[in-house]
């Protein structure tokens, strides 16, 4: 099928070899595909350079800043982002290329060509009454079904907007896109293949709580033992009752047993974080040593663990 004229697919990646060709095989759709990669040492650049992406090299600081520089390297005036483990479906790419065929005109921040005006006319309009940018559901494949509930779906976040109407906002691991303007609603999913299994979801709960607690530490912020406690119980009531996690069978029961996890360990890390830096000096001085690595290949006990002995 034909790409929709000015519509760009933005994808960051690193080290994406395994999730990279179906996800780039579902974007018939987009015009142009930029692929902004952070470092990677598997064939994630040689598979998006043979699908025909224009492909940038940043060193990745945050999610943020990664996703909107992928904006500024885009040419169409309409971008379209997804995850390497994400999947345009079916039902999404009808659903989009029926939309961008609506008889409306759109207003250029710039002037061009008589060939770019005319990309532009088929593009989605920018009237003051019409959208800048659309909220898309998406539906995630995890331990052999698709998940309905649980909190993990819709899922509506805006993937599809207007260059120069649309951002990366938020906090460091949980960013969105903030539109200048109206947003609209569209049906069909982006499809999710996220976890491979529960190890790569532990994985990913260890990583982001970290994140999580560093962020709240620089902003001043501490919580206790009871708090992470009391927020691990709320969350698997609000994902596993409110959420009708029970729905989803026993993916459902894994879902919200994990999510629980994660909202206690997010916060327990803020108390160690917290706790540690409120000890005295002399607190941390007697605390014990990370033994060293000794010359002859193993470890060497510190007088405090062995007094008297040494290796």
């Amino acid at each position: 099928m034909k790409s929709i004229p000015g519509l760009s697919a933005c994808i960051i990646t690193l080290n994406e070899q395994e999730n990279l060709p179906e996800c780039l095989q579902s974007l018939t759709l987009a015009q142009e595909i930029v692929v902004v990669d952070s470092g990677s040492t598997d064939d994630t650049r040689k598979i998006a350079r043979d699908a025909g992406a224009r492909i940038f090299r940043r060193e990745f600081d945050n999610y943020i800043d990664q996703k909107n520089f992928a904006i500024e390297k885009a040419r169409g005036p309409w971008i379209l982002f997804l995850d390497a483990d994400e999947r345009i479906g079916p039902e999404l790419d009808v659903e989009i290329r029926a939309l961008f065929q609506k008889p409306h005109s759109l207003k250029s921040d710039r002037g061009g060509s008589s060939k770019g005006k005319k990309q532009f006319r088929a593009s989605l309009a920018t009237l003051e009454d019409q959208p800048v940018g659309y909220e898309i559901p998406r539906s995630t494949f995890y331990l052999g079904r698709w998940i309905r509930h649980s909190g993990w779906y819709p899922d509506y976040t805006v993937r599809l907007f207007r260059k120069g109407s649309g951002r990366y906002e938020g906090r460091t691991f949980h960013e969105k896109v903030k539109l200048r303007g109206l947003s609209g609603k569209l049906r069909g999913a982006i499809l999710h293949f996220s976890y491979k299994n529960i190890r790569e979801h532990l994985d990913v709960i260890n990583r982001y709580s970290d994140l999580f607690a560093a962020e709240r530490i620089s902003m001043g912020k501490g919580n206790g033992v009871l708090f992470s406690l009391g927020k691990a119980v709320v969350k698997f009531l609000t994902m596993y009752i409110w959420k009708l996690g029970l729905l989803d069978g026993r993916a459902g029961l894994v879902i919200a047993v994990l999510g629980s996890y994660y909202n206690f360990l997010k916060y327990i890390k803020v108390w160690e974080l917290r706790a540690a830096s409120n000890r005295s000096p002399e607190a941390r001085m007697d605390a014990p040593r990370v033994p060293e690595k000794s010359t002859r290949g193993g470890s060497a006990r510190s007088e405090a663990a062995a007094p008297g002995k040494h290796p």
